[in-house]
């Protein structure tokens, strides 16, 4: 059986090619006109942040802060629209910026006012204690063990004043488990209410303290075992026969409370 081969006059197939060449137009057109308005959309200052809010900065000067925000907002996506429309500006890229640029910032979150209003709240790490090590000089430390800020020359005025060995500067660096630290400056502080006051102490290997107190001798611990320790300490003080005195001075170099409820010390000679 032959099949029929179907021809369509020059005339039918230009009034298609006419028909087709108008759809590709409108379809162009209507792109065009929809591209516009989005762009004219996201171009309109209406929508544009024109200013920022800082909230809950304390020692990081406000300007800063501000600065480093706008330069966030400033500029364009694809040379077209400005970053710093409501609904586009790059709020992960501006946290990550703040969070790199200033240690002492803990978390930032961004949120509008409104559509020309950028609030930006920051949390500033809170010193807890006072790192030093070695040549590298002092820090301050936050409740983590995150060290975070060279410390001013009156910092240890304020704070526990904590060493280690150190190969290199321990700024932006978690040295210490927050529960350890907890622990370590629950121990100082009950020195403290014994009168006791730590002036330093070293973190050792192996889990061990070196406490220095004012009085001039020495307390050696275990992390592990502070309730342990504080209460031998007690007990030993108590004492008024075993240590050796100079009235109420103690003439020793140090205590040793490592190995439980066997207690060692040094007199000075």
């Amino acid at each position: 059986m032959v099949r029929r081969k179907t021809l369509r006059s020059p005339r039918l197939a230009r009034k298609e090619r006419k028909r087709a060449t108008k759809k590709v137009m409108f379809v162009a057109i209507l792109v065009v006109l929809v591209l516009g308005g989005i762009l004219y959309t996201f171009s309109r200052s209406t929508f544009r942040i024109s200013s920022v809010e800082i909230v809950g900065e304390a020692r990081i000067p406000r300007d800063l802060i501000e600065g480093m925000v706008e330069g966030g907002l400033s500029g364009t996506y694809f040379g077209v629209i400005p970053k710093s429309h409501a609904l586009l500006y790059p709020k992960s890229a501006i946290r990550e910026t703040l969070l790199d640029k200033f240690s002492e910032l803990s978390s930032v979150s961004l949120s509008l006012r409104n559509l020309s209003t950028l609030r930006v709240g920051v949390h500033e790490r809170e010193p807890k204690a006072l790192f030093c090590a070695q040549a590298y000089g002092c820090f301050l430390m936050d409740e983590t063990g995150f060290v975070f800020a060279e410390a001013p020359g009156e910092a240890e005025l304020s704070y526990y004043r904590l060493e280690a060995a150190a190969t290199s500067t321990p700024l932006r660096q978690s040295l210490i488990d927050p529960k350890r630290l907890m622990e370590l400056l629950s121990f100082l502080k009950a020195l403290e209410d014994l009168d006791l006051d730590p002036v330093r102490a070293t973190l050792k290997e192996r889990g061990e303290v070196d406490v220095a107190l004012h009085l001039g001798f020495r307390l050696m611990v275990r992390e592990s075992a502070y309730a342990q320790s504080l209460t031998n300490l007690e007990l030993l003080l108590s004492e008024d026969d075993v240590l050796p005195r100079s009235g109420k001075r103690l003439d020793i170099s140090y205590i040793d409370l490592r190995y439980g409820n066997k207690i060692y010390f040094k007199p000075v000679r």
